[in-house]
């Protein structure tokens, strides 16, 4: 019997790195359109609001708490979805050859989701505490 092959580990390799930089820049655009959309939101509320008085300074904070949640999270996916791919392609080449290095390596690929959750912690403690 032949053993089958996906081909060279550097295809392999440059796929997963494609795929998880693709998926992070994706997390990143969404995120800022919804920042954008909240934003343009707020200034709606505001023009509403025009027969009281104009507070530039609320204004801005509050569409700094928007752009920074957004910088937070999208930052945050960019870097967990470098540390996956790279981690990820890593443990799947060692993997292929010791099969009992798969619990160590997922371990590792398991932490660089955690850059992920972090940046959601801190969108959300920005968005609920806000510009001190």
């Amino acid at each position: 019997m032949t053993e089958r092959s996906l081909g060279s580990p550097w295809l392999v390799y440059g796929a997963a790195l494609a795929a998880s930089i693709g998926f992070s820049i994706a997390i990143v655009v969404i995120s800022v359109v919804l920042a954008a959309g909240q934003s343009s939101l707020l200034l709606q509320q505001l023009e509403l609001q025009q027969a009281q008085a104009f507070n530039a300074k609320e204004l801005g904070e509050r569409m700094g708490r928007f752009i920074g949640a957004g910088l937070a999270l999208g930052l945050a996916g960019i870097g967990a979805g470098i540390a996956v791919g790279l981690a990820g392609a890593a443990a799947i080449s060692a993997f292929t050859e010791k099969p009992e290095v798969f619990g160590r390596s997922f371990l590792i690929v398991v932490l660089g989701e955690g850059i992920a959750i972090y940046g959601i912690a801190i969108a959300i403690l920005v968005m609920i505490l806000g510009v001190p």
